[in-house]
């Protein structure tokens, strides 16, 4: 090999190892080195996480890292427009209904698409057929995500979603609920559904898992009622007056995503987000299969943001349905794997 050609391979092979720290220091000093992050309990922060405890967010120069934890992505996203945090992490409702509300948040990033609000029914709520489910109490969260699924639950069998006996409820009060039977059944993300199967003080089984169904009238079968993605939400006011620490931030938490994607991280990424929020292993391994830690901006993207945005406009929370793409800034994507923007949006700093 002559000389020219070893120095090409060198080039390359330096190309393919610069840390992000780097490519984040190209864009300039970071304006605001303490960072703030709103968290909840499940996989969707497995790169947060990763981000963290790898070291990769100090080394892109961030001198503090400070997390909050919230039940409710609705709580959070309060939290960001209030400047409590600086990167909210919700379900695809509530950023959707605040952005039509007038709050100036931009959606950056797919965290995963995480179709996975879970219906949870006791054993003995005696769902046998369709019409039994207007005969129970369902506990949800109103607001969340959780609401759009119980509609399209209710549409899928041919219900009337204003004759659902909804509770409204955070997860964690929804167990306390379904164990003392006040209510018979529960919309929700993880880590609630597993927990409530797997609790010693409720029989409870998932008969919808979000995508596919468990009823007893159509087992196994396909039938999506969740169009939910985890997606990663900055302020326009962050975006704007801190333009080299939202790019160093979002490149670094790229760089983490990738890492958790790849199967061959699975054994380490669980047993560091176990020990991270304190989870047995056993826990997050059985949830693992439900995130795939994709990141691109393409069709699927747009059509799950119109499904809820669908959802909220015909049930009068909205009153004009925007394009998603006008508050989704793709330029962060972009710089990492240009690749991954199928579809640009359209907003801009």
């Amino acid at each position: 090999m002559n000389r020219l050609k070893i120095a090409v391979f060198v080039a390359l092979l330096v190309a393919l190892v610069v840390p992000v720290s780097a490519l984040a220091q190209d864009g300039g000093e970071l304006e605001k080195t303490t960072l703030h992050l709103g968290f909840g309990l499940d996989p969707v922060y497995a790169p947060h996480i990763v981000a963290i405890e790898k070291g990769w967010l100090e080394e892109a120069g961030f001198t503090e890292i400070e997390t909050a934890t919230f039940t409710s992505g609705a709580a959070a996203g309060e939290a960001l427009i209030a400047g409590e945090i600086d990167l909210w992490t919700p379900g695809t409702v509530p950023p959707i209904s605040m952005r039509h509300n007038g709050m100036p948040i931009v959606i950056v990033a797919t965290g995963t698409p995480a179709y996975v609000e879970k219906f949870v029914a006791r054993t003995d709520a005696g769902i046998e057929e369709p019409e039994d489910l207007l005969d129970i109490k369902i506990g949800l969260l109103e607001g969340s995500t959780a609401s759009a699924v119980v509609e399209n639950l209710a549409t899928l069998y041919g219900l009337d979603p204003l004759e659902m006996q909804v509770v409204n409820l955070a997860p964690p009060e929804e167990m306390t609920a379904l164990i003392n039977n006040d209510i018979q059944a529960f919309i929700t993300w993880n880590p609630w559904p597993y927990l409530a199967e797997t609790s010693e003080d409720v029989d409870a089984e998932i008969l919808h898992n979000g995508t596919i169904s468990n009823f007893p009238w159509d087992a196994g079968e396909e039938a999506q009622i969740s169009f939910t993605r985890s997606v990663w939400v900055l302020s326009e006011d962050f975006i704007r007056d801190y333009p080299n620490t939202a790019r160093a931030l979002m490149l670094t938490l790229y760089r983490a995503q990738d890492y958790v994607a790849d199967p061959a991280n699975r054994e380490e990424v669980v047993a560091l987000i176990s020990e991270y929020l304190d989870q047995p292993v056993e826990q997050n391994e059985a949830l693992w299969d439900d995130y795939s830690f994709e990141n691109i901006f393409d069709e699927a993207y747009v059509r799950d943001l119109e499904s809820y945005t669908e959802f909220l406009y015909n049930s009068g929370r909205i009153e004009e349905k925007l394009d998603p793409m006008d508050y989704t800034y793709t330029g962060y994507m972009a710089e990492y794997d240009p690749e991954r923007v199928v579809i640009e949006g359209n907003w801009e700093p």
